[in-house]
């Protein structure tokens, strides 16, 4: 998927220190490499030309409850949106305009949210629509700001808008992404492809490093850092590392992705599934007669 040759121009949206997850009952799932590429369902006519300005929280099922990231105030609620949506704005008390996309119109009056109302951090503001299936989050400087603003195609971010990767990461508590080209040279040098500055912008020898990396652990090798891509290379880095002396730090017997995941899953996901494994097993070994 192509990207905006400046999606890394916008800087990373501070905010509250422990934001809240927006859907309580679904289980996290992201796609950080999203942020600044393009939009390729739906845009068949010059005004879907543009970028893409937030990151999707998806999963999440018809009627799932969305809650408030942060104290704050409701700008506007029921706003037009896409796919029959809506959306909600909130202007945070930690300085943040937040965007949230994929409200069930009216889902709001159950419980009782109306513009200009003080909301706290994990108050309801309604539902999910099932047919979008997810929350759109952008992030903005607050300002005076009253609406999201369209990045469009060949023109620069817009004014005020910023990167919500940390602040998503800092919502179910995980590491850095691998989002920046200094974190995805930080992580093919940590695996033993990359030998350069992990501060240099991406360059051929990044892409041959990648390539690298896709090779060893079973990947189509077309130098993209894809979806599958960075969940091969979270795995690898979630998994123990040997020494890196003598070549790369790929697991001796990589599994290969064959099949692209609904949404890219990162290593706290992937974390969490073996420990439920892990629990599953304690407890039937603890219900085995003796």
């Amino acid at each position: 998927m192509a990207r905006s040759s400046d999606w890394e121009k916008p800087a990373m949206a501070g905010g509250a220190s422990d934001p809240a997850w927006p859907l309580p009952t679904v289980t996290p799932k992201f796609a950080t490499w999203s942020f600044g590429g393009g939009r390729p369902f739906g845009c068949e006519h010059d005004k879907c030309e543009r970028w893409h300005a937030g990151i999707d929280l998806t999963g999440a099922p018809d009627g799932a409850v969305i809650v408030a990231p942060e104290d704050g105030v409701i700008v506007a609620i029921d706003r037009g949106w896409s796919s029959g949506s809506k959306a909600a704005f909130l202007r945070t008390d930690s300085g943040l305009f937040l965007v949230l996309g994929g409200f069930k119109a009216g889902s709001h009056k159950e419980f009782n949210v109306q513009p200009g109302q003080p909301v706290r951090r994990r108050d309801q503001l309604g539902r999910v629509l099932g047919s979008y299936g997810m929350i759109h989050l952008e992030t903005y400087t607050a300002d005076d700001r009253k609406a999201n603003s369209v990045w469009w195609k060949g023109e620069p971010p817009p004014t005020g808008l910023l990167n919500p990767t940390h602040y998503v990461e800092r919502m179910v508590g995980a590491a850095g992404s691998l989002l920046q080209a200094r974190q995805r040279h930080e992580a093919l040098k940590t695996l033993g492809f990359y030998a350069g500055a992990v501060a240099a912008p991406w360059n051929a020898a990044s892409t041959d490093a990648l390539k690298a990396a896709q090779k060893a652990l079973g990947l189509t090798v077309d130098g993209k850092w894809g979806p599958l891509t960075e969940d091969a290379i979270q795995r690898a880095l979630a998994a123990p590392q040997p020494d890196c002396a003598d070549g790369p730090c790929v697991p001796e017997s990589p599994t290969p992705a064959t099949a692209a995941p609904s949404a890219p899953l990162s290593w706290w996901w992937i974390a969490g599934g073996l420990g439920a494994l892990v629990a599953g097993a304690v407890w039937i070994s603890r219900k085995r007669p003796v």
